[in-house]
């Protein structure tokens, strides 16, 4: 079983960058990491162990086409799996095991689990309670299997005016499509936010910098 994880990425903090890279080698099953740069100066991460894709211009879109890119080069390389992990973000040790398990299990052709947030220095928040899987999900928390592969087109059929949610747009297009889709609720992935509503669910006011707008499950792309 190859399990191939996708990061899209475009002037994101290397460090961040370090962390995700380290939280996909450090899984209790083998993955490959794809690297894919939307265009900017291109990270250094050392060590690095995996597949960094370069591409030379960036494509405005919320790394959708990266990611599509990512899927493209993962099943050329004999991909079982595709998994997804934004920039920003890390996995907990037994992400992929568990919903490769729960996948099949049950015989799913993609699931999702839950995520917990975190502050941009790392440190938690909560546990996410819009991302549920009905019908919210995060493209870091997604594990697509070979049967499902061809509905990965998806990542670039919608229009520009939704990219930045276009990780519900898959997986409605999946379950439309016949996909057996599934959700995990085990919060296996750490998401990092900027979003304000995120801290003021726990009356913690918002950095300088947050993000404060409407937005159904806080996706964004660095």
């Amino acid at each position: 079983m190859k399990i191939c994880v996708v990061t899209p990425y475009f002037e994101t903090e290397e460090a961040w960058l370090r962390q995700g890279h380290a939280s996909v080698q450090g899984q209790t099953i083998p993955a490959h990491h794809i690297l894919v740069c939307d265009g900017s100066a291109p990270a250094r991460i050392e060590p690095f162990q995996g597949t960094h894709i370069v591409l030379q211009r960036n494509y405005k879109d919320y790394g959708n086409t990266p990611r599509l890119i990512g899927c493209y080069n993962a099943i050329a390389q004999g991909a079982d799996a595709i998994a997804f992990l934004d920039a920003d973000n890390w996995f907990q040790p037994d992400h992929l095991e568990n919903l490769l398990r729960f996948a099949r299990d049950n015989r799913l052709d993609a699931c999702s689990s839950a995520r917990t947030l975190h502050r941009t220095d790392g440190s938690l928040i909560a546990k996410c309670q819009t991302v549920n899987g009905g019908p919210y999900i995060d493209t870091s928390c997604l594990l697509v299997m070979k049967s499902a592969f061809q509905h990965m087109i998806a990542w670039v059929l919608f229009p520009q005016d939704v990219a930045a949610v276009m990780d519900q747009k898959v997986w409605i297009h999946m379950g439309k499509a016949g996909a057996h889709l599934g959700f995990l609720d085990r919060p296996t992935v750490c998401y990092r936010t900027r979003h304000a509503s995120h801290y003021r669910l726990i009356g913690e006011t918002p950095p300088a910098d947050a993000i404060d707008r409407i937005d159904p499950h806080g996706e964004h792309y660095h």
